[in-house]
């Protein structure tokens, strides 16, 4: 059986293609506009293949884009920044549209299936009175800009019946909170029932994953793959915004998200403590008490109480509990494979994903379907 092939837009460094890649699917096109993440990716996607002439890789603007060939599957994380929780998430912001090119280029290929993912923040925005909720994790309503996008994109083309699920990394046996919203549409002329991965870690299933069991703890970083804000002379600075919520988890708990803001990212375990271990337990009810808008000049006043030792983890830990293989390769300066890392969506948890859709490619009506049971005279 021929391999099913792959179109991948907004590729980033290819978390979500070697997702694919690992599920038996064949990656036939990528696109980026970043100059790093598209060394990523020739790096690890064009070097190793069996034909070292093969390019898939192209730089440029998805929106200068218009021939993709054609694939069974176009995946495309659309970017984020608009919808995402960190940043000021207007309606009306212009990155909100990106996702008309992941429209166009599902126009132009065709394909049988799309699957785009996004942060979880695309959820809930939407004008007032129109935000969308969540009820027991689960998605309750989409706000009306994720609303809106998604009935476009079941109109597209040939039409698609589309599904969307919020997913968490750690409930799928990676060490990490991250959840995300999956978006799979299947063409309409095709006779399949696509339903999401079922979680395989938490309550009632496997323990959940920790950094110590996922071999995080025995990494050893570099110096230089530690990011160190050099704002204070002589030592590692740490900003309001970050000492001003707790960064830190031990071994044996599941990691934080894993940003893409180098300067944000979670404190390595072994720092024991963000601020330092003799300060007064006056000091510790005090933190409880500082307002937002109080960080910045609590945080210059205390200086000396941080933890001289307090560390981020490293870009080499941030893929690790991304789920990235040891000897993938990542291009650019430490803030540019912080960003690489941090943007990408796990590669184990889109390869469940994928391994929803293959079925289709076996012959198989639906993502689990029932094995018949054996009729005994």
């Amino acid at each position: 059986m021929e391999k099913p092939t792959l179109i991948s837009l907004y590729s980033g460094c290819g978390g979500s293609a070697l997702g694919f890649q690992n599920a038996g699917f064949e990656i036939t096109y990528m696109n980026d506009n970043n100059a790093d993440a598209c060394y990523t990716l020739r790096e690890n996607f064009e070097k190793p293949s069996a034909n070292p002439d093969r390019q898939v890789v192209q730089r440029g603007n998805v929106k200068d884009i218009f021939e993709f060939g054609s694939a069974d599957i176009i995946e495309g994380g659309f970017p984020c920044q608009g919808f995402s929780l960190a940043g000021p998430r207007k309606v009306d912001d212009k990155r909100n549209l990106l996702y008309h090119y992941l429209k166009r280029a599902i126009t132009f290929a065709n394909p049988k299936f799309f699957v785009a993912e996004n942060v979880k923040g695309f959820v809930t925005i939407g004008e007032k009175g129109r935000q969308g909720f969540f009820k027991k994790g689960k998605i309750a309503n989409l706000g009306s800009v994720a609303s809106a996008i998604v009935k476009e994109l079941e109109s597209t083309g040939a039409g698609y019946n589309v599904k969307y699920e919020l997913l968490d990394a750690k409930d799928y046996g990676l060490p990490q909170d991250r959840q995300r919203i999956f978006i799979v549409g299947v063409r309409k002329d095709l006779e399949y029932e696509f339903e999401f991965p079922k979680p395989t870690h938490g309550p009632g299933l496997k323990p959940y994953v920790t950094m110590k069991d996922y071999g995080v703890k025995d990494i050893h970083s570099l110096e230089t793959e530690v990011f160190r804000d050099g704002k204070s002379h002589g030592r590692d600075y740490f900003g309001a915004r970050y000492m001003s919520r707790n960064r830190l988890r031990k071994w044996n708990d599941v990691s934080f998200t894993i940003p893409a803001d180098a300067g944000q990212v979670a404190a390595d375990p072994d720092s024991k403590t963000m601020w330092a271990k003799e300060i007064e337990w006056w000091f510790e009810m005090c933190l409880k008490e500082v307002k937002d808008h109080e960080w910045p000049e609590f945080r210059k006043n205390n200086e000396n109480k941080i933890n001289p030792n307090l560390r981020r983890m490293s870009w080499r830990q941030g893929a690790a509990i991304q789920g990235f293989p040891k000897d993938y390769k990542f291009s650019g300066d430490l803030k540019s494979i912080y960003r690489q890392i941090g943007n990408a969506v796990p590669p184990p948890m889109m390869q469940q994903v994928a391994e929803c859709i293959k079925p289709y490619f076996e012959g198989k009506e639906s993502s689990f379907p029932m094995k018949k049971e054996k009729i005994t005279a």
